[in-house]
């Protein structure tokens, strides 16, 4: 669990610019619980533990054989 003194929350609007993508990518994301978010109310505020996770779940490291040309053969 965080420490409210440092949980960070961001709007779906400033998630979006933060991560370069639409609203409406960020509230599909939601949808299919890939984006982790706090619900206060009526308002939805993703987390920024949870932007984190989806930076890390969606990273994944080029192979050295396409370092060079930059083409990749699989």
């Amino acid at each position: 669990m965080t420490d409210a003194g440092t949980l960070q929350l961001f709007t779906v609007r400033d998630a979006a610019k933060l991560l370069d993508m639409s609203e409406h990518t960020i509230r599909r994301l939601i949808k299919q619980r890939k984006l982790q978010v706090v619900r206060i109310e009526q308002r939805i505020m993703v987390t920024k533990s949870g932007i984190a996770h989806l930076i890390k779940k969606n990273t994944y490291a080029i192979p050295s054989a396409c370092s060079e040309s930059g083409i990749c053969f699989r």
